[in-house]
């Protein structure tokens, strides 16, 4: 069952209990206030009855005695009385001998029972025969030599008819009024839920690959809330799944990249191994074919090296320690600094003291691969920079060239595997794309970041903020 429909009708169930249950009590006491009415009507009929009748028993003398003597007297002086006239009522004795009766009602021995002389008594009594109701009341009549009992009745049938009628008017009511609530609880609850109904809509969309639906928002309560929080969750969504193509359009490029640059030296070195498998080459032919073939398998093992040092930084299996900082760049700085001379780069050191916890060797590997970079990137008669500063909580690398620079749309992508921004020239210098993206697993294992900042023509610095390996 949709949800407006459990709302309207849980809504229409508690109207029409509380105001079934409202009508009811209303007409109930209404009953219960016109019946003590009428009970109040026939206690004043009683009791002036009863002080006429012992009224006329007093001015005739009457006793208990001689009343059967003085019965048809009295008889007569109440028939031509216009008060007794029409009067329900009977006389009886304490024997329960009648004395004078107008009352078609049976005595009511019960009834007579409870009274004394100083109280009076009633009963509420339905003919089944008729179904007539009425009050049947008693009372005692008090003579010079005795007692006498009083008895009249009240016809209330029109009040049980009239609270019968009342009933039938609130089922009625209640019909009308739960079939029109009825109606209007169900548009207002299709109303209210819609938002509920336009959220599962784009809910759906969003299922159905249309990652940019997005709820309509309007009004300040609950379901707006929803409305936004599922926004919220349908911009993450949409984020995780452009984050996830696009990790598989990186894997796939890196995957054809690293076939690739397995093919390329492979396929010197086999046309290379088959000339000379052929012995149709001179001395100096075989050897500069052995020369190839020499420095394309070096370059394969560059790019073994390489893909292993991703792949074991990656897996976190590296032995970690405190590492002096300063005498690492230093040591960096003399492994690249023959390379840098040869091509007439100049090379500055400023590194301050400071510890890092982290592997000494990954570090190394890291600052090699930015320097080594920056010699590339650099024409003769240039200086790289290398600056190592203490933090609060780690170690900041800064490496400076003035080189070529980089273009501001390969910023982003330069630290993915393989890619190159000139691929002739990183491939003539023996790079395959990858020292770059080393870096950035090496310094995300050491809880750091690269930052390139780079103007073309001028230079490439690269800061590397390192906050220390995990488990310190």
């Amino acid at each position: 069952m949709k949800i407006a429909w459990k709302v309207a009708l849980a809504a229409l169930s508690i109207l029409v209990v509380f105001f079934g249950a409202g009508s009811s009590l209303l007409v109930s006491l209404s009953f219960r206030s016109s019946l003590t009415r009428e009970i109040d009507v026939a206690q004043e009929e009683l009791q002036m009855l009863r002080l006429s009748y012992e009224a006329v028993c007093m001015a005739r003398g009457v006793t208990t005695e001689n009343m059967f003597r003085e019965g048809r007297g009295i008889a007569r002086v109440l028939e031509e009385n216009r008060y007794f006239t029409g009067r329900q009522f009977r006389v009886t004795t304490e024997t329960g001998r009648t004395v004078y009766s107008t009352m078609e009602a049976a005595s009511d021995q019960e009834l007579l029972e409870e009274i004394d002389e100083t109280s009076w008594g009633y009963s509420i009594r339905r003919e089944e025969k008729s179904g007539q109701v009425y009050i049947h009341c008693a009372d005692t009549i008090s003579l010079d030599d005795g007692m006498l009992y009083l008895e009249c009745t009240r016809d209330i049938s029109s009040l049980f008819t009239d609270r019968e009628a009342h009933y039938r008017i609130y089922r009625y009511l209640l019909l009308a009024v739960a079939a029109a609530a009825g109606g209007v609880l169900l548009m207002t609850s299709f109303w209210l839920t819609r938002p509920i109904r336009d959220l599962g809509k784009t809910a759906g969309q969003l299922a159905a690959g249309d990652y940019t639906s997005r709820a309509e928002v309007s009004g300040n309560d609950e379901v707006s809330e929803l409305a936004e929080s599922f926004n919220h969750m349908a911009d993450a969504v949409e984020k995780n799944v452009h984050a996830l193509a696009d990790a598989a359009r990186r894997q796939e490029e890196f995957t054809a990249n690293f076939v690739h640059e397995l093919k390329t030296p492979l396929t010197a070195i086999i046309g290379y191994a088959d000339m000379l498998r052929g012995g149709t080459l001179n001395g100096e032919q075989a050897m500069k074919a052995a020369g190839y073939i020499f420095s394309e398998g070096k370059r394969l093992e560059r790019l073994s090296m390489a893909l292993m040092d991703l792949l074991v930084t990656g897996h976190g299996a590296v032995e970690v320690r405190d590492v002096d900082m300063a005498q690492l760049c230093r040591d960096a700085a003399e492994a690249v600094r023959p390379a840098l001379a040869a091509k007439g780069v100049a090379l500055e050191v400023h590194a301050q003291e400071g510890s890092l916890w982290g592997s000494e060797s990954l570090l190394k590997t890291m600052l090699i691969n930015l320097l080594d970079n920056a010699r590339k990137a650099s024409p003769s008669g240039k200086t790289v920079k290398l600056m190592g500063v203490p933090e609060e909580k780690g170690y900041c690398l800064i490496v400076e060239d003035q080189g070529r620079g980089i273009p501001e749309q390969d910023l982003q992508r330069i630290t993915e595997a393989f890619y190159m921004v000139d691929k002739s020239r990183s491939r003539a210098e023996g790079g395959a794309g990858l020292g770059l993206a080393l870096c950035k697993t090496i310094a995300a294992f050491h809880g750091g970041t690269l930052h390139f900042s780079s103007r073309e023509q001028q230079g490439t610095t690269v800061e590397v903020t390192l906050g220390g390996a995990a488990g310190e």
